[in-house]
């Protein structure tokens, strides 16, 4: 994926579906909580996805660092 991390994410907010999404993804309370996490996990952020729904709203998609 290209761009940041912030691609357009009213695109996929009610649509996201966590039973059906394959990469790896955590759920935070904020965008900035996002590049936290993705560091705490030495993950790369490739996406933020607002769901606007409480109590954790924003979704982080992750993936590897290429070797």
């Amino acid at each position: 994926m290209t761009g940041t991390p912030n691609d357009d994410p009213e695109k996929y907010g009610e649509e996201w579906d966590p039973v059906t999404e394959t990469r790896e993804w955590s759920s935070s309370g904020s965008e900035l909580a996002c590049f936290a996490l993705a560091r705490s996990k030495g993950k790369r952020l490739i996406q933020i996805i607002n769901t606007k729904r409480e109590p954790f709203p924003i979704i982080c998609i992750f993936e590897d660092y290429p070797e």
